[in-house]
């Protein structure tokens, strides 16, 4: 195993825990006339494994196209997609590739069970191809959490002629280091068969799940969470979570961005997202940084009120054509 392998490795378990990582606050309850469909129309023209959220009584005022973090899959945006839809924001989502319904049903969608981010890249550009084809004097927006979020930043920057903006929630960027002795287990585990040998991620996941243990509990008990890994696809996904940020200065200085993080982040270092965001080219970049938050914000919990509220009062201003400062704040504590 080469040392620039290793790297990868290293980084990857230590950043697995950022694909769940909870908070707790003031909760909003999820609108009754929002219905979600886990077979829409799109998802039978793609094939691919998509949801939609919309609410038929309620003009739309933008589209929102989803991507989930790490280890999740697309249905832990429910309750967030909801109030969005709810707002007038019809809400996408496709699993990735190798998580959430390509688990189960890959042959339904001529695929397999292996996790492939480019293709879930391709899968993503179809997506919003589509929705934008079918509605060409909309708004889209690209919201991503975690991996998620590095993702929708590759989007803005591949591909800025596709979305009108981008909504991000704790983006992969400075790694926290929680040292453990297990590291040298799992590389003992992963080293002679790199490929077939599957790394347990709880022990990885437990610590920083949540102050909350029954939450935690029930986070690991949630069968379409993914929790285990092999080395290689470790490796893929910390490669994955510096690429789709490498080219954010190719962000159009007009898009407008929002980034949200929690200040107690123990995944990801919070104080360095104001470097991070100074590399992006847009000159309307909003920085949001929630106290006594963690990682995970959005996925796979009830509606926060503070968070929904950020995400709202940034679409509205959107769509006024209010302008925005790149916000760099001093951020202390992490």
């Amino acid at each position: 195993m080469s040392s620039k392998w290793k790297k990868y490795l290293c980084s990857a378990l230590i950043g697995i825990a950022g694909a769940a990582f909870f908070s707790s606050g003031t909760f909003l309850p999820a609108s009754a006339e929002v219905i979600r469909e886990d077979h829409p129309a799109i998802s039978k023209q793609l094939n691919l494994p998509i949801y939609e959220w919309s609410d038929s009584s309620k003009p739309t005022k933008g589209i929102i196209v989803g991507i989930h973090g790490l280890t999740f899959y697309a249905e832990a945006f429910d309750d967030f997609a909801k109030h969005l839809a709810a707002e007038g924001y019809p809400f996408y989502a496709a699993d990735m590739r190798g998580f959430g319904r390509w688990k189960a049903e890959s042959a339904e969608y001529n695929g397999d069970t292996d996790i492939h981010f480019n293709q879930t890249k391709e899968d993503l550009l179809k997506l919003i191809d589509s929705i934008k084809r079918e509605n060409p004097n909309t708004k889209i927006y690209c919201l991503g959490e975690s991996l998620g979020a590095n993702v929708a930043f590759w989007v803005a920057s591949s591909k800025p002629d596709l979305i009108d903006g981008v909504i991000t929630s704790g983006p992969c960027y400075r790694r926290w280091l929680h040292p453990r002795p297990r590291w040298f287990l799992s590389f003992a585990e992963g080293i002679w068969s790199p490929s077939k040998t599957k790394i347990n991620l709880e022990p990885y996941i437990n610590p920083y799940l949540s102050d909350d243990k029954a939450l935690t509990m029930s986070c690991l008990a949630d069968p379409l969470i993914c929790r285990r890994m092999s080395p290689v696809e470790l490796v893929k996904t910390s490669y994955c979570n510096n690429e789709t940020l490498r080219y954010v200065d190719h962000i159009p200085y007009e898009m407008p961005v929002l980034i949200i993080a929690g200040e107690k982040d123990k995944v990801f270092k919070t104080k360095c997202i104001p470097e991070f965001a100074s590399h992006i080219s847009s000159e309307k970049v909003s920085l949001n940084v929630l106290k006594g938050k963690g990682h995970l914000l959005m996925e796979h919990q009830p509606l926060h009120a503070e968070i929904a509220g950020i995400v709202d009062r940034w679409l509205a201003a959107d769509s006024l054509g209010e302008e925005r400062l790149v916000d760099v704040p001093t951020i202390s504590g992490n």
